[in-house]
């Protein structure tokens, strides 16, 4: 005679994967979230010109390294408008695409320039920082300050 099959363990087992799957996609939808509202947040006080609340998003390696008087000569760009879009994820490193228009008044012109730009974003004790862009000035070939 045979013995009945005990379903309990695979229950328990697929339960937990399931529960485990579920929470993940939560945790993933979390952090696309936040990573969208400290992008729109940062390039909203880009927008506004608050110079010094865009600085406290900035990675704090490049605050250390950067002081605030300088990050704020560093700027010569009048933003027009702008729309955080296309959030990705890769463990603690996020990227955006930001559409940007802007004005640039050195050039003497009133024309709005319009690009996309893809921000890096990295996640440091459960907070998003913009990392600086390359061809910053104050930034070397890999993202980061020297």
């Amino acid at each position: 005679m045979k013995k009945p099959l005990n379903l309990m363990p695979i229950l328990c087992l697929l339960f937990f994967f399931s529960s485990f799957l579920c929470n993940y996609e939560v945790s993933a939808s979390d952090d696309k979230k936040e990573l969208k509202d400290a992008a729109s947040k940062y390039w909203n006080f880009r927008l506004t010109g608050d110079v010094v609340a865009c600085y406290q998003l900035e990675e704090p390696v490049f605050q250390r390294k950067v002081p605030l008087s300088q990050y704020a000569r560093a700027g010569n760009i009048i933003y027009k408008d702008v729309k955080v879009d296309n959030i990705s994820i890769q463990k603690d490193i996020g990227t955006v695409e930001v559409k940007i228009s802007y004005i640039i008044p050195a050039l003497g012109s009133k024309a709005i320039f319009h690009q996309i730009v893809i921000d890096k974003w990295k996640k440091i004790d459960g907070h998003w920082y913009h990392v600086m862009r390359q061809g910053n000035p104050l930034m070397n070939k890999n993202g980061t300050t020297n």
